[in-house]
This record gives structure tokens, sequence and C-alpha cells, in this order.
């Protein structure tokens, strides 16, 4: 019974604060009881959202290969702030051998500059990706079609209480019509609206900027209130938002361009 327990405790990792990654990596490197090979076969979720520049990153995401869903938000820091730091290249080069499935991404040069090279083999099995980064990061990437098993996809706009701007919303506009048009294998294109008093005015002025005239079913705007919650790649929220999705594209594709506005978060 101990055995399974402990199992299940550690297929899930969070570090969130620099306290944990070191008690983690204490455990990883000095336990009697755990071979680097449990943690290379049993840790299955990982989430780093701390200030990720240092070898204790590096030395956690070497030890745990095995994981399939991970989060990996990369919280900008000035240099200057840290006397060493770890240079992206390590930490691209200890990211390189893994191969998650379900993903929750903010990146600031890390496996790429100025965007994420999404032909690396680091990407190859990705099925869910949510992009937390602002619109300004991602309405620039591109290459999401070299996603093999990409599925379902998720980008964050931080919209606030005033309306947006015309110019912000044909930006959004042209690159979410890009991204669909060149994934055709892509079930699920997610926008989440967070802090957006109106998404459904939102939801309008983006589409109008659109230049079909029937947006494609498969892309769903969803409100958002409370972002910093569980927003993990394995979190149940997460996958609720997924779930949600499904059925709003599934309407979508049957009710001749009616939009939807999934609820509930």
């Amino acid at each position: 019974m101990g055995v399974r327990i402990e199992l299940i405790l550690y297929s899930v990792v969070n570090l969130h604060r620099e306290t944990t990654c070191r008690a983690f990596l204490r455990t990883i490197e000095t336990s009697r009881t755990k071979s680097r090979a449990f943690f290379a076969t049993h840790v299955k979720s990982l989430c780093i959202s701390y200030d990720i520049y240092n070898d204790r990153t590096v030395r956690i995401i070497t030890a745990c290969q095995g994981v399939t869903s991970l989060t990996f938000w990369v919280i900008p820091t000035p240099w200057q702030t840290s006397i060493v730091r770890i240079p992206h290249e390590e930490i691209a080069a200890a990211l390189d051998p893994l191969r998650p499935q379900r993903l929750s991404v903010l990146l600031h040069g890390i496996l790429g500059s100025p965007y994420p090279q999404f032909h690396l083999s680091f990407f190859q099995r990705i099925t869910h990706l949510s992009v937390i980064n602002k619109w300004e990061d991602w309405t620039t990437w591109w290459g999401f079609e070299a996603l093999p098993c990409l599925t379902h996809l998720s980008f964050d706009l931080r919209v606030g209480p005033r309306s947006l701007d015309d110019k912000v919303a044909y930006t959004i506009a042209q690159s979410l019509h890009a991204v669909l048009s060149r994934c055709p294998h892509m079930r699920v294109c997610v926008l989440l609206l967070i802090f957006d008093p109106s998404p459904k005015f939102t939801a309008a002025k983006i589409t109008h900027y659109m230049p079909v005239s029937k947006v494609d079913p498969r892309l769903v705007f969803m409100g958002d209130s409370e972002p910093f919650l569980d927003r993990e790649a394995h979190s149940l929220r997460e996958a609720r938002i997924w779930r949600m999705a499904e059925q709003a594209v599934d309407i979508q594709s049957s009710s001749g361009g009616g939009r939807q506005f999934p609820s509930g978060l």
C-alpha cells in the first residue's frame, strides 16, 4: 500500500518555488530508497514555474525524462539579478530528450528565439499545447503545422476593462486564421479571453477581421476571469477547458456558423 501511495505522490511534481525545487532535487540526488530510474519512470507530470536559470533546473529535467505532461513557464528575470545563470542552450539541451504529449508553456527564448522552433524533436508528440505568452509573442510565431500530433491548441489574450484595439484585433485575426488554415489536422483552437468584461464583443471584433466569410468552427472563444487558477498541463481545469471547447466545436460544426461561448471556468 505504501509503495502505491508513493508512486501516486511522485507521478505529479509541481515546482513553483526555489525551496520546493531544492528539496525535490535533494531527494533525487540523495535518496537511499529511490534510484534515478525511479524518477525517470514514475514522474509523469512536471510543472516548473520559477526563475529557471540555474543548474538545478537542468538537473531536475535531466532526471525526469519520462514526463508526458509538462508545464514550463519561463518567468522573465533580468540577468543581473542572479550571480550565476544557466544559458538557454543548456536548458534546451536538457529538454531535448523529453517527448511530452501535453504542454503548457510561457516561453522567453527557450527552444528557439525569438519564437519556438517547432520542428525540434521535443515537440513531435505534443497533442495539447497551451500558450500562456502574451499576444505580442504568439502572433509572431509560425510553424505550428510542423507539430504532427497537435490536435488541441490554446492561446491567452489579456483584454482587461478596455475594448480591444482594432489593429490588435486585426493582427490576432490574421494569426489565428493562418494557424487554422495551415493545420487541417487540428481539432480545437481556443482563444482564452482573460479579464474581458465583454467576451462576445471581443470575439465579434476579431472574427470581423478574419479574411473569410465563414469563421472556422474549430475556433472557440472562452472567457476566463481566473487565469492563474490551475493552468498546469495536467490540471483538471485544463482538461475541462479542452472538454468544453470540444463540445463547442461540435455544436459550431453542425449549426452552420453559429458561435458558442462556453462558460463555467
